[in-house]
């Protein structure tokens, strides 16, 4: 239905589409009561009002601003199931479109989440002329382990304002069906919390070990120097 099957000069920023559907659908009732009512209904309105209010999480907002940067992407959502162009997109429509993306291949650029030991910051610390090796390694670990704790903020705060969600729910059908794709949600946040810890105290060991590597080898070196 509509656009949603064709890619087209759309491919390179699909990952960071798809990352946006995402938090759109785990987050749906915060983006539709975004401008006051919830009205089942996302326009840019919406999304200029996440992007404006202070209580929205950096995962809200960075997906926010991605469909501000790329009205090409919010047309093609709004057409995924109607396909017609009224500059509004439903439930319907988003359930149409993760169903359209998660069916296409998905290349190898970053999320654009501008973590800081991708793309151009990884290469500037390890072409660094001033930087030692053991500078180079350090530095390059520490942006890995700030970038887990970043991620470990966005998922807490995607996993409060489900929780909030959740508890705005009623009885009626609609609820009790979004209320099991939170349920959902909230296991696959879980989840990933807890990879992300494991990650964060893999890094800690690993610098730690390294940090003692090269301790070593500099005693090393220094005693042969001075037994030369």
């Amino acid at each position: 239905p509509g656009s949603g099957g064709s890619t087209g000069a759309l491919d390179p920023d699909l990952a960071e589409y798809a990352d946006a559907l995402q938090v759109l659908d785990q987050n749906w009732d915060t983006f539709d009561a975004a401008v006051g009512t919830k009205d089942g209904k996302l326009t840019m309105a919406n999304l200029l009002a996440v992007l404006d209010s202070p209580a929205a999480s950096p995962t809200l907002k960075r997906a926010a601003q991605f469909f501000k940067d790329h009205p090409e992407y919010f047309h093609r959502l709004e057409m995924a199931e109607s396909g017609g162009r009224d500059g509004v997109a439903n439930w319907q429509d988003l359930d149409a479109e993760l169903d359209a993306v998660g069916k296409l291949p998905r290349g190898s650029s970053s999320s654009g989440s501008g973590r800081s030991t991708g793309g151009s910051r990884a290469r500037d610390i390890v072409d660094n002329p001033n930087m030692s090796i053991e500078q180079k390694v350090q530095a390059l670990l520490m942006g890995i382990t700030e970038d887990t704790d970043s991620e470990l903020l966005d998922v807490m705060n995607e996993m409060a304002s489900a929780r909030e969600e959740r508890a705005t729910l009623g009885t009626s059908d609609s609820d009790k069906a979004r209320g099991a794709k939170l349920d959902t949600s909230m296991q696959e946040l879980e989840l990933r919390l807890q990879t992300l810890m494991e990650k964060r105290k893999a890094m800690f060991d690993l610098m730690s070990n390294m940090s003692s590597k090269f301790n070593e080898m500099a005693k090393t070196a220094i005693s042969n120097l001075r037994s030369a």
